[in-house]
């Protein structure tokens, strides 16, 4: 499986240049519809078939401050399934 690689915006920081903690969430989704697009299910698949997937709960530990121009690299896969309800790491 190939990571998610994202090259943080200038727009997305604030005035010390430092990302806001609210966009961590759209980056990790980012990287959840990446996961299933290279899995071969993409989020059309399952709208297709009136399935939705959403994000019950998020659970986020901030190690690391990140700014204008980085890039990160974001791994997914699955921690647990039950046949109903799946958990991603991330």
């Amino acid at each position: 499986m190939e990571l998610y690689r994202r090259r943080i915006n200038y727009y997305e920081t604030d005035k010390m240049g430092v990302v806001h903690h609210s966009n961590y969430i759209r980056y990790l989704e980012e990287a959840r519809s990446f996961w299933l697009m290279q899995e071969g299910m993409p989020f059309e698949k399952f709208e297709e078939k009136g399935i939705t997937i959403p994000i019950l709960g998020v659970n986020v530990e901030y190690k690391k401050h990140v700014t204008f121009a980085d890039i990160i690299l974001i791994d997914v896969f699955v921690k647990e399934y039950n046949g109903v309800r799946m958990k991603v790491r991330i």
